[in-house]
C-alpha cells in the first residue's frame, strides 16, 4: 500500500471512487470530502494506492472537539472491495500516520449499522469509546467512536 496526497494529478481518480449503494450512508462522498479539505483548515487527504492504482481514500484531521487526531473518512472503491485492501490500508495508514505526527492515539467514528467496519477496526486494535449522535445537512447520524493507542 502506498499513500499519495490528493492534488491536481489524481483528484479525478479520487472522485471516481464510489461505494456500493448499501454503503452510501456509512461515508461521505469523496467529492464532498475534497471540497471540505479545500476550504477547512487541518484536513489531510490521501489516495490509497495498490500497484499504482488508486483503490481508496482517507481524510484525516486534528479535531478540536475530541480533542485529538481522527481518521474522519475512509473508503475502498466498490470495485476493489473484498480483496483485503481495507484492513491492509488501515494498518499501513497507522504506520504512515505515526511516522508523520507525534500522537499517542487516533480516533475514528463508525456508523452503528456498519458491523463489518466495526469488526475490522476492532480486529486492528481500536476500542469502542462511546456512541455519538449528530445532525449534518438535516440528516441524523448515530456512530460509535473508537480509539487506537499508537
Amino acid at each position: 500500500m502506498e499513500f499519495r496526497k490528493i492534488d491536481k494529478t489524481n483528484y479525478w481518480d479520487c472522485m471516481a471512487l464510489t461505494v456500493d449503494e448499501g454503503q452510501t450512508s456509512f461515508v461521505a462522498d469523496n467529492k464532498q470530502s475534497l471540497v471540505e479539505a479545500a476550504y477547512e483548515d487541518n484536513l489531510y487527504t490521501l489516495g490509497i494506492y495498490h500497484e499504482d492504482i488508486m483503490v481508496g481514500f482517507i481524510l484525516y484531521d486534528y479535531d478540536d472537539t475530541i480533542p485529538g487526531w481522527s481518521m474522519s473518512r475512509f473508503m475502498i472503491g466498490k470495485q476493489f472491495q473484498g480483496k483485503g485492501y481495507g484492513k491492509k490500508a488501515v494498518v499501513a495508514f497507522l504506520e504512515y500516520f505515526k511516522d508523520r505526527h507525534n500522537a499517542e492515539k487516533i480516533y475514528i467514528s463508525v456508523s452503528l449499522d456498519n458491523t463489518v467496519a466495526r469488526k475490522m477496526y476492532s480486529d486492528i486494535g481500536f476500542v469502542e469509546v462511546k456512541e455519538i449522535e449528530y445532525t449534518f445537512l438535516n440528516k441524523q447520524f448515530k456512530e460509535m467512536q473508537m480509539v487506537k493507542e499508537l
